[in-house]
């Protein structure tokens, strides 16, 4: 969530996996059959069929690991300390959580009846509200935007202007996907509410914005974009000065990696309607479930806050914004112009991303983690020489 500017390898097979393959198998098989009893049962969802199937899958590897662990996310991603220290962050615009949020007026569904995993309710919690927000209502050339910032913009002028970004035919990492609020959690439920032991804060890379990261970067990697993703936990344990040590991240990187053309901030947003009532982002894109998301791009730039890099970040922006609307009708929130920096100025290709919001399942995030990532493929691979 936005919040402050400063602020296979293939193992060979041997006879002693074997025991544990077969193991597996039964294993799974027998589960299958349990899980369509309860199927039939309690009538699921595609989106809860899928995350469903996903576990079972993740159990059964679990079994024909040699220590019986299963390793859930690629283990490409860099983990590079975080340095620097922490500024209190001034205040900040937010989207309108509350009075004054515009949705398309539709809900997306109801709860399932008997959701599966979800823990009882116990009513120390609140309200999960599942609709679809405005994707919005004015539009040049497939682009909507809320501008939020000091600066007016002509869309049609800048969609003609290309970014001034070149990917190459390399093997070498062109993009930098990171995390300033790594912590930033999902459900992993939806039942129309949820319990105060509901973390929106976890290191649990596979609840977290973290998983919808690598879900982009699998996307880019399957394109032939190398991608780095990094992993830090920058928001704790201490929250305040989290954007001045991911950009201290940012740098080493870069420095490190001058092949890096793009850098991608991604997060989760936060969506109130009250303190009790949590608005889930959702859209149905290819029968199932999607996250909503929305684009974050900042037009700032002052002498005491330089973002010499605003007009091209501007120009990628519009580009995967217009890509994902027409392509993924529903998916995009309005492109969010804002004057506060959020490390844009650190490269030419700079892109912040919210990813539906603490009430939308982990499964919705990261499903639409793919299409972000195959997005951002087609942009990126029409700036290749």
């Amino acid at each position: 969530m936005v919040v402050s500017m400063q602020d296979r390898q293939k193992q060979p097979k041997s006879k002693e996996n074997r025991p544990r393959a077969d193991i597996a198998r039964l294993f799974s098989a027998a589960t299958t059959l349990a899980v369509f009893s309860a199927v039939i049962a309690a009538g699921l969802s595609n989106g809860e069929l899928l995350n469903l199937g996903r576990g079972i899958a993740m159990l059964s590897v679990g079994v024909m690991q040699p220590e019986g662990t299963a390793k859930v996310l690629s283990q490409r991603l860099e983990r590079v300390p975080a340095a620097g220290r922490p500024n209190p962050p001034p205040a900040l615009p937010q989207y309108s959580t509350a009075g004054g949020l515009l949705t398309s007026g539709m809900l997306i569904s109801k709860p399932a009846s008997n959701p599966l995993n979800a823990p009882k309710e116990e009513g120390d919690g609140g309200k999960v509200i599942e609709l679809q927000l405005t994707t919005g209502s004015t539009f040049i050339q497939g682009v909507a935007i809320k501008n939020a910032s000091s600066r007016t913009i002509d869309i049609a002028a800048e969609l003609k202007k290309k970014p001034k970004i070149t990917l190459k035919d390399t093997l070498e990492p062109q993009v930098l996907i990171y995390h300033t609020h790594t912590t930033e959690a999902y459900m992993t439920y939806y039942a129309g509410y949820y319990n105060a032991e509901d973390a929106e804060r976890t290191k649990d890379a596979t609840r977290s914005v973290v998983a919808v990261g690598e879900a982009i970067s699998e996307q880019l990697r399957a394109a032939g974009i190398g991608v780095i993703h990094n992993v830090t936990v920058h928001d704790s344990p201490k929250y305040a000065g989290a954007y001045e040590r991911s950009a201290n991240t940012v740098k080493k990187i870069l420095k490190q990696y001058p092949t890096i053309k793009v850098i991608i901030d991604v997060h989760r947003d936060a969506v109130r309607k009250s303190s009790t009532e949590k608005y889930k982002p959702t859209v149905v894109i290819g029968g199932r479930k999607a996250a909503q998301v929305m684009l974050v791009t900042s037009l700032g730039d002052t002498k005491i806050v330089p973002n010499p890099n605003w007009a091209e970040n501007l120009r990628l922006a519009l580009r995967v914004q217009k890509e994902l609307h027409t392509q993924h009708k529903g998916i995009a929130r309005p492109l969010y112009l804002v004057d506060s920096r959020y490390n844009q100025h650190l490269c030419k290709g700079a892109l912040l991303v919210e990813v539906g919001s603490e009430a939308n399942t982990v499964g919705e995030a990261v499903y639409s983690g793919e299409i972000l990532g195959k997005t951002l493929a087609k942009v990126l691979k029409s700036f290749k020489k």
